[in-house]
């Protein structure tokens, strides 16, 4: 036997295990891998026929030139299929007719070459043949030259290598037919093509079963590419879910892992189609494979109307927050990292303002990077040492004294801060608000021990609670630790909990205020006069304290017309005179004059807190400060 025969049983063998590889991955491989395995097939049938043809019986036989026909015919398909394959793999279907063609023409003519040397034996249609093999070949190269932009350098380098091996192993067998080494340096093609098909760990995001960040890296690339080299335009649907990372966790593993099957079904079923990506969690796009604004609206309508109802069922049956963008491409982003920035901020904008629809064409993106250094600063905040909790007395009317003051965060950032409007809403939407409460939780208890705050003359510390801290199950054995620890009494701390939607006030949430009254904490209502907590939850809930909102407060003060302010001033009185009648304290927030001060003395309003009296300041000047009012 001629070396041709080991050189075709190597590749025969070669072939076949990549095709049992194929059939044990067939499952998980599943991008773009069907024209592989055609082209592969193809490519094994021909090394098959190769083997076949050197048993000496079948050499003396008239099939002796079908055979030769098939093989090399076969060889002449696999290469085309596989060249195909590049130029799908790479780029979107624009001018493919051009590249059918420049495919189509070399190798219907090494059929019909191949074809001829079978049977005039001319080593003139055998050269022919040979060339167009490596005209197909130069194709591939060209493909991928062109598309090395929106790939990897070494996936590019490796495939040119490869490619060049094959044309140099065809131009050898030419030159030498003894030597027939061009399907085996194929089979290794096969093997490196192969190898690079997309994974499930690469292509698909574990947790949800959605396509994942990678995947869209390289969609996006192609996809920008194809906009650069072609015009037209293309349309996202963003979707973000919003506190998932703090929420979520509060669920317990088991309920969190159905909600979550839950709303991937309903993603999956909204998209009808369209691919989806998870961008980061709590965060989806919607991609189409052409720009179709009619399916977009119909993606982000659908969004809206399903989220808009609760989710889940029995123990987590829960409203989601969300918010939705349609994002169009290259207008409101031109590249990668334009489209990520456009993202985060379309993201924040819905966590900060609480919309279902955002627009993400008017979003300031010269914003962006700074934001992206509060979230990092904000993650980091306990850690870093960065922050720093501030105290604002609060002064009694009567006992015309300060009798207590509440604890504020501050958020350092070199010689300034952070606003707390801004990090706050940064820590709840990043997850990090639970770990920075129980950071001033143990800093107001230490303050309170270290202090003697009773011999002051401050009967408690307000502390803010978030929803977040709230809604867990064992908020109550965390703030008696902390309290045990620095041997605090509970009723010098009283807790406050913003007025917000019933929805907050969840059966978790109500069961936690009442176990933590029992052990002696008290509890205030803050910004009283901006949510929408019903009258009787309020008259149920043990609420020593309820705050009225500056808002409130100020706007006697601040509206233009006579008719405007004596609005206001009534349902300021009527504000202060029911939580009068339930028996709560009542604290003005937001006092900054003298005439606002003596306003809330005339209604009977009992505290002030305001910058009429102190502004929030360092622990230190603090003290200093209760001491100095409080002396007199």
């Amino acid at each position: 036997m001629t070396s041709g025969y080991y050189f075709d049983i190597s590749a025969f063998l070669i072939l076949l295990c990549l095709t049992y590889a194929y059939f044990i991955q067939s499952l998980h491989k599943v991008e773009d891998n069907n024209i592989v395995f055609a082209s592969m097939l193809c490519e094994l049938l021909s090394a098959g026929l190769g083997v076949a043809y050197y048993i000496d019986p079948l050499r003396e036989n008239v099939l002796a030139a079908p055979f030769y026909v098939a093989s090399w015919s076969l060889t002449a398909t696999s290469i085309t299929l596989l060249v195909l394959y590049f130029y799908m793999n790479r780029a979107y279907n624009k001018h493919i007719q051009w590249i059918l063609i420049l495919l189509g023409i070399p190798f219907v003519a090494d059929l019909v070459f191949t074809g001829l040397a079978s049977l005039e034996g001319s080593p003139v249609f055998r050269t022919a043949a040979y060339c167009c093999d490596l005209l197909i070949l130069i194709v591939g190269v060209g493909i991928a030259h062109t598309y090395k932009k929106i790939t990897t350098i070494e996936r590019t380098i490796m495939l040119n290598l490869m490619l060049f091996s094959v044309m140099a192993a065809t131009l050898i067998e030419l030159l030498s037919p003894t030597l027939l080494i061009q399907k085996f340096v194929i089979s290794l093609l096969f093997a490196e093509a192969f190898f690079n098909l997309k994974d499930p760990e690469e292509q698909f995001d574990q947790q949800t079963g959605l396509l994942g960040i990678e995947s869209f890296r390289e969609e996006i690339r192609r996809r920008f590419y194809y906009l650069n080299k072609h015009g037209g335009s293309v349309s996202l649907v963003l979707l973000a879910i919003h506190n998932t990372e703090s929420f979520f966790k509060l669920l317990g593993e088991v309920n969190e892992a159905k909600l979550r099957k839950v709303v991937m079904s309903e993603l999956t079923r909204i998209a009808d189609g369209t691919s989806i990506y998870r961008f980061s969690r709590g965060v989806y796009l919607f991609m189409g494979e052409n720009d179709d604004d009619v399916e977009t609206d119909r993606i982000q309508r659908a969004l809206k109307q399903r989220f808009e109802s609760t989710f889940g069922e029995e123990a987590y049956e829960m409203e989601l927050m969300f918010s939705t963008s349609l994002i169009k491409l290259p207008e409101m982003a031109s590249d990668s990292t334009a489209l990520d920035d456009l993202v985060h901020m379309a993201v924040r904008e819905g966590r900060l303002y609480g919309r279902p629809v955002i627009d993400a064409g008017s979003l300031d993106l010269a914003n962006e990077e700074y934001m992206r250094q509060v979230d990092e600063k904000v993650r980091n905040a306990v850690s870093s040492g960065s922050l720093e909790v501030y105290y604002q007395p609060i002064y009694s009317i009567k006992r015309k004294k300060f009798v207590s003051a509440e604890a504020l965060l501050r958020l350092h950032d070199g010689d300034k801060f952070i606003s707390p409007d801004i990090f706050i809403t940064v820590a709840e939407n990043n997850g990090s608000i639970i770990e920075i409460d129980d950071y001033v939780v143990q800093q107001v208890c230490k303050m309170i021990s270290t202090r003697n705050i009773e011999e002051l003359g401050l009967s408690y510390i307000e502390l803010n609670l978030s929803v977040s801290d709230m809604l867990q199950d064992d908020i109550a054995e965390k703030l008696t630790k902390y309290t045990e620890m620095y041997h605090v009494d509970p009723s010098l701390i009283n807790l406050e909990i913003t007025e917000t939607s019933d929805d907050a006030f969840t059966g978790v949430v109500e069961t936690n205020v009442m176990k933590l009254s029992h052990l002696g904490f008290k509890f205030a209502l803050d910004d009283f006069g901006t949510g929408y907590s019903s009258l009787s939850r309020i008259i149920m809930m043990p609420f020593d304290i309820i705050k009225l909102d500056r808002t409130i407060v100020q706007a006697p003060f601040n509206m233009e017309t006579d008719g405007e302010r004596n609005s206001a001033l009534t349902l300021l009185e009527s504000s202060a005179d029911m939580i009068g009648q339930i028996g709560s304290e009542t604290v003005a927030e937001g006092v900054e004059t003298k005439d606002q001060t003596d306003k809330m003395e005339e209604l009977g309003i009992d505290l002030i807190q305001g910058f009429y009296y102190a502004r929030p300041m360092p622990e230190s000047d603090f003290i200093n400060a209760v001491k100095a009012k409080n002396r007199k």
